[in-house]
């Protein structure tokens, strides 16, 4: 088993990664020092294919909700909390979430709100959740506005991956998870770009499994680094939002159907890289090498058809928005800058580009 170290004010963690891990979460989680569970929940895809056997591990109730990003939402949270009332949790419980980022985000942010707080576990069963979203405490839902406007910095006790659960992926949700590992590597490990490169479709699914914990144990690592020295936000873990101000637009504007997170964040990275050719923040080199490993995760859904207009409202809705306007963190060639405030006519130029190219 593999192990990482988190760092929290609230409660340091580990992230664990071993195949089969889910099988015998309950196994897992009691080596770690855990109690099992009293409520595991999952999504309606995940639940029969990874969530009952992790239940029937820890002797948990399954609570399913709805799969997809529509179910991260105010109403879905208070259905939840209710369910745990009806079967009396209570504040000495722990809860689990089994599923991808849209179920991590959402137990992570009830558990932080149920009687004020209760404790709970990760165990992501996407690319996405695995290198980004249970990592870290952020929790929190979307709303009509824009997406993850509500939330709370709400660490799990843990968080358990078994890379076995990438097998039963859809290619395309594979790929667009391969768009937070390019972040991610532009962030702190520039050596995954060209795993990412080679990982090119079809053979997404064919890579076996001990090459899928390296990559996403070289992800949490950096995502760890950032987030134990910066938990709040309030400064170097903003980097973690590159290409994700567009990206949050994309979703928000087609009303979360269109784009899976990943795939809205691919073509806010495409944006980013030109916003920081356009600054000189990228040289001509750069730009392209990271271009280049985005585009090499395959086709993305179109943008063409989009009215600019209502990607910009959204865009001006961004929860990192200040009196200052919109801070952005474009790519640059040692890293990310910081606090790059881009107007809404910079950002439409280049929403521009990005339709025509692909049109």
């Amino acid at each position: 088993m593999q192990r990482l170290q988190v760092e929290s004010r609230l409660a340091s963690y580990q992230v664990v990664a071993e195949p089969g891990a889910l099988g015998r979460l309950g196994e897992v989680l009691a080596a770690e020092g855990l109690a099992a569970p009293r409520s595991l929940v999952s999504d309606t895809v995940v639940a029969p294919l990874w969530a009952q056997a992790a239940a029937a591990s820890c002797g948990a109730s399954l609570l399913t909700i709805p799969a997809g990003e529509a179910s991260k939402c105010w109403a879905t949270v208070e259905d939840l909390l209710g369910r745990w009332l009806e079967r009396g949790l209570h504040r000495g419980e722990l809860v689990a979430a089994v599923g991808g980022g849209v179920v991590s985000d959402l137990v992570g942010f009830a558990a932080a709100v149920f009687l004020r707080g209760i404790a709970w576990v990760a165990a992501p069963t996407t690319l996405v959740g695995m290198v980004d979203a249970a990592i870290g405490g952020k929790t929190g839902i979307n709303l009509e506005r824009g997406k993850n406007l509500v939330g709370a910095f709400w660490p799990p006790r843990l968080v358990v991956i078994d890379p076995q659960a990438l097998r039963t992926l859809p290619a395309r949700e594979l790929a667009a998870g391969g768009a937070e590992v390019v972040k991610t590597a532009w962030l702190g490990d520039r050596g995954l770009l060209p795993v990412i490169r080679d990982m090119a479709q079809p053979r997404f699914g064919a890579l076996p499994v001990e090459v899928w914990q390296e990559l996403v144990m070289r992800c949490a690592t950096v995502k760890a680094g950032v987030v134990s020295a910066d938990e709040r936000e309030a400064g170097p873990r903003a980097a973690l939002n590159l290409g994700h101000t567009l990206g949050h637009a994309l979703e928000a504007a087609t009303a979360y159907r269109r784009f899976l997170h990943g795939e809205a964040v691919a073509w806010g990275l495409l944006a980013a890289a030109r916003l920081g050719r356009r600054r000189g923040l990228l040289s001509p080199a750069a730009c392209e090498e990271l271009s280049s490993a985005v585009r090499a995760l395959g086709p993305l859904p179109g943008i063409a058809d989009l009215a600019a207009e209502a990607v910009a409202s959204h865009i001006g809705r961004d929860k990192k928005r200040d009196d200052g306007g919109v801070a952005w963190v474009l790519p640059s060639d040692g890293g990310v800058a910081l606090g790059q405030r881009v107007t809404i006519d910079e950002a439409l130029e280049v929403f521009t580009e990005l339709q025509k190219a692909a049109s």
